[in-house]
Formats: structure tokens, sequence, C-alpha cells
């Protein structure tokens, strides 16, 4: 929730509010949304010119459904009498400039910033619902971790909030210190630094930087909670004046798993440990990742003083994002693992070992499907050969569809895997008629193949929508 005045303060000497009717200075909007389809009563509508839609378009339609106003470079003329429109010179940088004005005001909420190549969005959830069963949590929506998700979700804040569980993602070193500028966080949590963005990174060590700068704007009172098992986000300690916690899965982290038993696609069983506290967890999140997620959670809950048995209560509830690592019927009975939400070679590695590692008893056959990873430029080549030398020895088939998927087909066939078990099909993704019937075409040839009792993973970057061979299981 933020106010009229809060619009004016942030854009002071640079915003025209147009209405037929004279505005309430008390007036308060519930939230801002920069999609049509979800603005609601009272919203304010921020009306985003896109490369391929406009949203001032969608002005006079967001007018009628209850939308108080909206923030806009041209104003729209079909709208009613009492609507608001804030005419700014720049729609995105009147947005950050008002959840600058709203954070500033949110004294009593500790600002939580979650960042990693892999793992935010999970976190995230993990983290919320950890802290919520006992305070009143705000939490980013979706994955809405950049210059309007971010500013979109502080502007939702309420009085009553006491915590705020912020995802921080970039693309570009310098974006997460330009985002800690809009909101500065008190605590700070980091995943991992893996290959995500490695094109406009140009190289791991640039996207470690990157990431050290979410505890770098810690204050000295802050905390830093660190992933103990990643090197590079354990080195982050040098980096920050606040106080450093670390979790993981070796004996020095302060919140660590012991005890590890389970199925590795139902959820482990653990023992948490925390100083004198041990306490069993059974997870319903697959992988052993979901073990570190639940640690992150566990940690940012010790220190929050979450009751102990609350927190095992909360990571117990816990399930699978959607896109990451959704456990599903896949064709004929056969069980798929959907990750089709986003792709690096860190998370396509870890989910070829999880099927690897569930089917090792079954007698059934493990299936990579494989699209495209995007956004990794020169290095694209060199990441799609790598994760294909990975499937050596851990999956029977190798389904690649895409472009550079054929560099899953080379890196595998070097590696051993038999051109017999290996189907590649050729298409352009951006080519969206060609390739629908590519998809199409996979999900037919699974269906005369595969069998019940098979595992399949499926995992391709978001643009290519790998999820929509799904809809024909």
């Amino acid at each position: 929730m933020f106010s009229y005045n809060d619009i004016l303060q942030g854009n002071d000497g640079k915003v025209q509010v147009q209405s037929a009717v004279p505005a309430d200075p008390a007036l308060l909007f519930q939230s801002a949304q920069h999609d049509s389809r979800q603005v609601g009563p009272g919203d304010l509508f921020v009306a985003i010119k896109g490369a391929r839609v406009d949203g001032h378009t969608y002005i006079p339609t967001v007018a009628q459904t209850g939308a108080l106003g909206a923030l806009c470079t041209e104003p729209a003329i079909d709208v009613p009498p009492h609507f608001l429109q804030f005419v700014v010179p720049d729609v995105v940088e009147a947005l950050i400039a008002t959840a600058r004005v709203r954070a500033s005001r949110q004294q009593q909420t500790t600002m939580i910033g979650i960042t990693g190549s892999n793992g935010k969005t999970t976190t995230k959830e993990a983290v919320a619902a950890v802290l919520s069963q006992q305070f009143p949590t705000l939490k980013t929506h979706a994955s809405y971790n950049n210059e309007v998700g971010l500013p979109l979700t502080v502007l939702r804040l309420e009085p009553q909030h006491r915590y705020a569980v912020l995802e921080m993602g970039a693309e570009r070193v310098g974006e997460i210190a330009w985002l800690c500028s809009i909101v500065r966080p008190n605590w700070a949590i980091v995943t991992s630094v893996g290959t995500a963005h490695l094109r406009t990174f140009g190289s791991l060590e640039r996207i470690a930087i990157a990431k050290s700068e979410l505890v770098q704007a810690l204050p000295e009172d802050g905390i830093a909670i660190l992933n103990y098992d990643d090197p590079q986000v354990r080195a982050m300690s040098q980096k920050t004046q606040a106080r450093v916690i670390y979790y993981g899965f070796d004996e020095r982290a302060e919140v660590r798993a012991t005890d590890i038993t389970g199925n590795v696609l139902k959820g482990y069983a653990f023992t948490l440990r925390y100083h004198d506290v041990h306490l069993p967890v059974q997870l319903q999140i697959p992988g052993k990742h979901g073990i570190s997620t639940a640690l992150a959670a566990a940690a940012t809950g010790f220190l929050a003083g979450i009751a102990p048995d609350a927190i095992c209560s909360a990571l117990s509830s816990i399930t699978a994002v959607k896109g990451r690592g959704e456990i599903k019927r896949g064709p004929n009975g056969s069980t798929l693992i959907d990750d089709t939400y986003k792709a690096n070679r860190e998370s396509m590695l870890t989910g070829i070992d999880i099927m690897n590692e569930a089917n090792s008893s079954s007698g059934g056959k493990r299936w990579a499907v494989l699209g495209d990873m995007v956004d990794f430029g020169e290095y694209s080549r060199d990441e799609h050969y790598a994760i294909g030398q990975g499937l050596a020895n851990k999956v029977d088939y190798l389904v690649a569809i895409g472009d550079e998927a054929r560099f899953y087909v080379e890196g595998a066939q070097a590696a051993g895997l038999p051109a017999s078990q290996i189907y590649y099909f050729e298409v352009d993704p951006t080519n969206s008629v060609q390739f629908e019937a590519a998809k199409q075409s996979v999900a037919s040839f699974l269906l005369s193949r595969v069998q019940s009792n098979d595992l399949l993973f499926v995992k391709a970057s978001n643009p290519l929508h790998l999820h929509t061979i799904l809809e024909h299981f």
C-alpha cells in the first residue's frame, strides 16, 4: 500500500496529475501493477512501453476495472472523471522513485534480499513460509526480481509487515547494487554462484562480484546468510561488515543437515542442527538442493526468533515452485520432473543427478529431454557441450530440441552415449510455428517410446516454453 503523496514526493517536479475531479491527498493505492490483467480495484496501473506491448493502450480498460489511476508518459482520453493519470517523463524511473520513498517509511520492516545463480525463487518461498509462522511477511511475487519487479513488491508493503523477503536478480555487474539503492537490505541470503547470464557477465568471477553486491550493501548491524558449500559464496564473508552466518552440509556451517535419509524425488528427511537444536525435518521438495534451500530458510527463522518446532513445520510444508523440479505424471503413466522454468549448467546437471539417483532401483529408463539454454553468447557451445558430457552413465536416452541443443548431442556422443540412444529434433526456436510443431513431434515420440516405469527430466530456458510439451501427456 502506498499513497498519492508518495508518488508526488518521489517525483517532485517531474509529475503532472491529470483528473477531472480533484484528488484526495490522503488517497491510498492498494498496489501497483504493470500487467493489465492483474489490476484490481484500488490499484495503480504502471503503463510501461515495451518492445512488443505498450501498456498505455490498456489505460482505458483498467480505468473501468476499478483502478484508481495510472503512471504514464501519455494520458488517455477515455477514462472516468475521477481516474488519476500521473504523467511523467519516464515511467520506470517514476516507479522506482516512488518505491524508494515507500521503503524509507517502512522502518519497522526487516528487508531480506535474496540472490544467487540458482535457487532464488524457491529459497524466497521457503524463507517466507518460515517467517510467516509468526510474523506478517511480504514476499516477492513470482520472480519479480528486477528494476520493475522489485519496486512493484515494495509498493505492496503494509504497515504491519515485520519482514519483506525480496528476490534480487542481475544480468550485469552493478545491477544488484542498484536494486539495493531502491531498498537497502537489513539481511541478505546468497544461494550460489553459477553460469546463469554468462553472456552478459562475461565470466564466473564477474558473476561472483555481482552477487556479492548484496552483502556489501548490508549495514554493520545487518546479517549475511551464506551457503558454506559454495566456495565463492563463502568467500563473500570478506566483503561485508555485517554478521555472517553459514548454512550447508559442511560441519563448519552453523545451520546444517545431518542423518540424511529418504527419497530424492519425494523429499529427503534429515536432522536440522543449529547449536543445541537438533530436530527432524521431512521435506516435500526433490533433491539435495532442496535441503540446502531448507537450511537457508531455517537459518533465517532462527535469527528471527521463530520457534524451532514452527520452523520444522514450515519446512515440511514447502512444495516445489512451478516449473522448478515439480514431480508430475509423464507419458504413459511415467514419472516426469518438470524443471522448465530456467536453465544453466549447474541446474541442468543437478536435475540429471536427481533423475539418475531416483531411477537407480526402479528398473525403468532415464530420459533427458533438453532444449536450448539462452543468454550464453560466445559460451553457448561450451556450456551445452559440457552438459552433454555430463549425461554419460546417468541417462539412457537424450532427446534434444532446438538449435544450440545440437551441442548436447556432440558432448553426449563424445562421452560415450551411443548414437542409437540420442534423438535430435533440429529447429530454430525463434520460429514459433516450426518450434511448436517440433515440440508436438517430441511429445508424440515420447508417447510412442516411454514406459510406465521410466523417468523423464524436462528442462530448457524459459523463453522456449518447453512446458507446453507436457500438455500433450
